[in-house]
């Protein structure tokens, strides 16, 4: 199954959620790989035992811009974490959106030629996007099965955020990619101490019921530590509530996931 993670905004923790997912999915013996969508870089920095900085070192830049002699294969790496894999970016890639938007019928579709040729080999790949909905997304939209959308309790710039993102899965859907479900909403940084991060939660159960994932992520001082220690939270601090929530996340997850009842995934 692929699945993209999206959201219009920043800082609503689509990478700690594809990095801490993955690796508690990884952990239950699943084979994952992560595709770094955004140039940022931020799954590949926290992944890879070493840095790739060059051209044709085995990246998502060389599979785009047609590196002549990489294949995907090649582009597939071991992580620090087992059973998890991740296909690296590097910020060179954002130097070729200019030509491949001049070129936007083809380009469209490359993340489904890489996609197609490995998605038997793994249980789940998870596209980690930048916060936008440009090319980037889209590309990784329209290689997709399902979408889930992070956002963050307290703050209505990711609720709007959460409106764009379900407009562009609604309009990919429609047009270019059928398959494409909305999976669920995950709410990330809970602090119900709050006021305004409980009526976040409140009003997006009520508004959404069941496709907002019952698991929800605390604020966390861990999972800030395990970002700047280049890690996720289930490495840097796995005894920590944040931890724990992660592994129900994934339970609850792959509940859902593993139903093959197509009903599950309609949004």
């Amino acid at each position: 199954m692929i699945l993209s993670i999206i959201n219009n905004k920043g800082g609503t923790q689509k990478t700690s959620t594809t990095l801490n997912l993955g690796n508690a999915l990884a952990n239950k013996n699943k084979k994952v790989l992560i595709i770094d969508q955004d140039p940022q870089s931020n799954s590949t920095l926290a992944m890879m035992p070493q840095a790739l900085t060059h051209v044709g070192d085995g990246t998502l830049y060389d599979l785009y811009a047609g590196t002549p002699n990489v294949t995907v294969a090649d582009c597939i790496h071991p992580t620090l974490y087992e059973n998890l894999f991740i296909l690296p970016n590097l910020a060179i890639t954002a130097t070729l959106e200019p030509a491949m938007y001049g070129n936007i019928g083809e380009s469209y579709f490359k993340g489904r030629e890489i996609t197609n040729q490995i998605k038997n080999d793994y249980d789940y790949i998870f596209y980690d996007c930048p916060p936008s909905l440009g090319l980037w997304v889209l590309i990784a939209l329209i290689s997709s099965d399902a979408v889930i959308v992070p956002l963050e309790a307290g703050s209505r710039y990711s609720l709007t955020g959460l409106v764009a993102a379900i407009d562009a899965i609604e309009a990919i859907s429609k047009t270019t990619n059928p398959s494409l479900r909305f999976l669920r909403l995950l709410i990330n940084r809970v602090d119900l101490r709050t006021s305004a991060s409980k009526a976040t939660v409140e009003f997006i159960r009520s508004k959404f019921g069941s496709k907002v994932f019952e698991t929800t992520i605390p604020e966390s001082t861990q999972v800030k530590q395990a970002e700047l220690a280049g890690k996720t939270v289930l490495r840097h601090a796995p005894q920590s509530v944040a931890s724990r929530r992660y592994r129900e996340l994934a339970d609850e997850f792959l509940s859902i996931t593993e139903k093959n009842v197509p009903e599950e995934l309609n949004g």
